[in-house]
């Protein structure tokens, strides 16, 4: 497509493939930037920042912005919305821009309403051709491409929007002006940018506690002037959030609420790629909180997980049972569950929750002080103590030793129990953390794993480890199909299913019926379809996935494939030579000739 300018003046286009872009091809500075329309942040930075860095640095020609969708699973309509902006850009590069603008400048507007219709209004109010743009959003003709951004962030490590690259440069977050004109200023100079990382605190600094906000949450329980306030995040249909609740929040009532220790406090975060009625549960909280049985409605809903969650008359009637057993209203609570009324107040919640590092359920801050996950009494009552001390700060500062971990060092990780293929003996061990419907993994295992099968797994010099990391916010049939590889190594035919998965990536991702797809699988792998099924559609090794996810995770895995050679990381899908450099050293190092290759 020819290159046009915007009411600006400015040089807009398309890259080679296909990616938007504003500012002259010949800009020292090229600004990546990865976003989500119905991101906050995003739009602050398209309002507030984005005028200056036109002004002073685009249109000047020091600078060309690209922009890569990342929409975020928590932003419903975001993937819609970077639909319609890429379908306002069969139009024009001018167009697209033109709608990317109004996308920002109107966020609250569609991203609780019926967002395409909006979307159609806006194309119109631009006078684009509203029947070939409501087609193209009709059958959401980007969506592969959009999907295909997302799998690029990761794979440049991004997992928050906005997030950018200044030649190649990282800079997270909606920045202040002067950051990003300091950066580009840096990066012009052939300077390396100051990142976050740099302005953590010193080994031997306290860190700074987290600000939260006080005028969203869900409810709160005890003295608000309590010496110390504690701050839960939580997803009603988590079952780590349920094991937290009925373990250890009990005694956190009675030893450190009741007793005016703590002033406690509960938003919502509901894990929606994985708990598709975290949120509707979220809002049903909310609405018996209308009639002041929050409390009552948060343990029913925790202690009768399985019952909603689960449940084939539909989550909806379910919620309304139990609203009915506590006595509620009924014909209020189910007015109060249509209305729409808890939808921003709960994104708000996600949305802080994302800022302040929360990934996962339950999380709790002390004072400001992050703790993660599920942790027994003790660890409350230390964090506790310390904070009435006035000495919680001092927990979190660095040592010397652990300020600048050596990346050279190797991990230790928990392989017991994992499928693997090989010489349980071997001199190396490479662990992939992998997810079925990535395109990245597929390529892998298309392309690189064969070459290291046959030349080192089957000559004895490589055990390969198989682990599960389902990014589920970009790959929603991933977890499932994770499970169906186990389901099928009941029956010792995991590889089988394994190889299926990937061989016919293409024919389940992003099906709704990918389940019976796997089943199709099983049958062809020989399998018992009958018991394959019934281990499917019992989910009984959804906790073990989320056990290597969280694994992952710990150890820094943010995308797919990722790989540990005798605990060594490696990341993404790289071409054979690097495997058998590394495990040409590895074998070396443990005293093993290379017979591999030569």
């Amino acid at each position: 497509m020819a290159t046009e300018v915007d009411a600006l003046g400015i040089e807009v286009g398309f890259t080679e493939d296909g990616q938007p872009y504003r500012g002259s091809l010949d800009a020292p500075v090229v600004m990546d930037e990865f976003s989500d329309f119905q991101c906050p942040f995003c739009s602050r930075f398209a309002q507030e920042t984005m005028p200056t860095l036109l002004e002073q640095k685009i249109a000047a020609g020091e600078v060309r912005l690209v922009f890569y969708d990342f929409p975020l699973t928590s932003h419903p309509q975001a993937a819609a919305a970077a639909n319609a902006a890429r379908c306002a850009g069969e139009q024009g590069a001018a167009a697209y821009w033109e709608m990317h603008d109004r996308l920002f400048e109107n966020q609250q507007e569609w991203s609780n309403s019926n967002a395409n219709e909006t979307f159609v209004q806006y194309a119109n109010e631009l006078s684009l051709d509203g029947a070939g743009f409501s087609a193209c959003i009709e059958e959401s003709r980007y969506t592969d491409a959009i999907d295909a951004n997302v799998d690029y962030g990761f794979s440049r490590g991004v997992s928050s929007t906005p997030s950018f690259f200044l030649n190649d440069q990282p800079l997270v977050g909606a920045q202040p002006t002067d950051v990003f004109l300091q950066a580009i200023a840096a990066v012009m100079g052939g300077e390396t940018i100051a990142t976050a990382e740099d302005a953590q605190p010193e080994p031997g600094v306290k860190p700074t506690p987290a600000s939260i906000q006080v005028d969203d949450i869900a409810y709160s329980l005890g003295d608000p002037n309590a010496p110390v306030t504690m701050v839960e995040y939580t997803d009603y249909q988590c079952p780590y959030c349920a094991r937290y609740t009925a373990e250890t929040l009990p005694t956190m009532l009675t030893e450190m609420i009741e007793s005016g220790r703590v002033y406690y406090q509960i938003k919502d975060f509901p894990l929606e790629t994985i708990h598709p009625y975290a949120r509707q549960a979220a809002v049903a909280a909310r609405c018996a909180g209308a009639q002041d049985a929050y409390w009552s409605m948060h343990d029913a809903l925790f202690s009768r997980q399985s019952e909603w969650a689960g449940s084939d008359a539909g989550v909806t009637e379910s919620l309304m049972t139990i609203a009915t057993d506590l006595g509620l209203d009924s014909d209020a609570f189910a007015t109060c569950l249509d209305s729409g009324q808890f939808d921003n107040v709960i994104q708000d919640n996600i949305d802080e929750g994302i800022t302040l590092g929360v990934t996962g359920t339950p999380s709790f801050f002390i004072d400001g002080f992050p703790i993660s996950g599920a942790q027994p009494y003790e660890l409350f009552e230390y964090a506790i103590t310390l904070a009435e001390e006035g000495t919680l700060a001092d927990a979190y500062v660095q040592t010397e030793e652990a300020a600048e971990p050596d990346p050279s060092v190797p991990v230790e990780v928990d392989i017991e129990g994992a499928y693997s293929i090989g010489d349980l003996d071997a001199p190396v061990v490479i662990v992939e953390f992998t997810d079925f419907q990535c395109p990245y993994c597929g390529r892998h295992f298309q392309q690189t794993f064969p070459e290291i099968q046959s030349n080192y797994i089957d000559s004895g010099l490589v055990r390969y480890v198989f682990k599960d990391f389902p990014l589920t916010n970009i790959h929603p049939q991933a977890e499932l199909a994770a499970q169906a590889a186990r389901c099928g190594g009941e029956q010792d035919g995991y590889l089988e299913m394994h190889h299926l998965l990937f061989n016919n990536q293409q024919v389940w991702s992003g099906q709704p019926d990918a389940a019976e797809t796997f089943v199709g699988f099983a049958e062809e792998a020989g399998l018992d379809a009958d018991s394959f099924r019934s281990c499917l559609e019992s989910a009984k090794y959804e906790d073990a996935v989320a056990t290597d996810l969280a694994e992952g995770v710990s150890l820094g895995v943010n995308g797919t494939p990722a790989f540990f050679l005798n605990g060594y990381f490696l990341s993404g899908a790289q071409p054979y030579s690097v495997f058998d450099q590394a495990i040409t050293q590895l074998a070396a190092m443990a005293g093993t000739e290379n017979s591999g290759t030569e």
